[in-house]
């Protein structure tokens, strides 16, 4: 069963504010992630007239997304309005280089953005060729409900390609007593696909280590891959002993070559749309075709 995360939804927009504010410190692996989703693309026949990036981020997937698809209509939507006020900066209008080339002087921006809940995307039902959603699953109050709009959004024949951090994500750190946010895990998401309508569901899961001289740059990275947001939080500030007793703790996950090391477990989802495709109020439509007469009048 798909389960809700144990996270505070505002205080998840406030992370992501900050992230705004404050640089991209963490965005190396959702880079990497993306060039992963990226050479899966290849592998499927899909030529969309509109993509919808949901989670865009600062607008770096719907970049390398007009790349595979020049022709495409890019949409973005993101929690934060903060976020989507820098992701407009990068998508603005490109006066030189490959985009100028492509797109002529007086084009608009690459990608029209909003800021929006994934949970009510601002689309019309079935406008939708692909949905693309770049480590942000994890973060939605109603995972069950997100896969619902991801449907609604969509044409028949739509291909949906997603990823998600899932549960031996920062095992090391839960290890040494650490709490950290509840993770999906795939199975539970591929069943979550099937029940909301979607065809073929597949989900590929690697294991990323990361690597880190001190642990202190480990909790920098962390907290810029999105902080802590649970619900039940400790709200003030921990003393100076506390926070030298975690970095002590971190220290002693040092390896022999003096690195500090934690996995990351991601998981790679993609499934289609059905060609019939489900109605809005769960019932299936039923087609009668009469069956021709063979044979000559007489």
């Amino acid at each position: 069963m798909l389960r809700p995360p144990d996270l505070d939804p505002l205080a998840v927009r406030r992370q992501f504010t900050r992230r705004a504010r404050h640089g991209a410190r963490a965005d190396f692996l959702l880079r990497e992630v993306e060039s992963r989703m990226l050479e899966r693309l290849p592998l499927v026949r899909l030529e969309p007239q509109r993509i919808v990036d949901v989670g865009c981020g600062f607008g770096e997937g719907l970049l390398a997304l007009k790349r595979h698809y020049p022709k495409a209509q890019l949409f973005g939507v993101d929690a934060s309005l903060a976020v989507v006020r820098r992701a407009q900066q990068a998508l603005a209008p490109p006066s030189r280089g490959f985009f100028g080339r492509m797109l002529g002087a007086h084009s608009g921006p690459i990608a029209a953005l909003a800021a929006g809940d994934a949970h009510a995307l601002p689309l019309a039902h079935a406008s939708v060729d692909l949905v693309w959603s770049n480590l942000a699953f994890h973060w939605f109050e109603s995972p069950q409900r997100a896969i619902e709009e991801w449907y609604r959004v969509m044409r028949p024949g739509a291909l949906l390609d997603f990823s998600f951090f899932s549960v031996d994500t920062f095992a090391e750190l839960r290890a040494l007593g650490a709490r950290t946010m509840s993770f999906h895990d795939m199975h539970d998401v591929g069943d979550a696909l099937i029940d909301a309508g979607f065809a073929e569901p597949v989900m590929d899961t690697q294991r990323l280590t990361l690597s880190w001289k001190t642990p202190q740059a480990l909790l920098d990275d962390v907290r810029a891959l999105g902080g802590n947001a649970l619900r039940g939080r400790f709200r003030g500030l921990l003393g100076r002993r506390s926070r030298d007793d975690w970095l002590r703790a971190i220290d002693s996950m040092r390896g022999a070559d003096g690195l500090i090391r934690c996995t990351v477990e991601v998981v790679f989802g993609h499934a289609w749309c059905p060609q019939r495709k489900r109605r809005a109020d769960g019932l299936a439509s039923i087609e009668f075709h009469p069956r021709r007469r063979n044979g000559n009048a007489g």
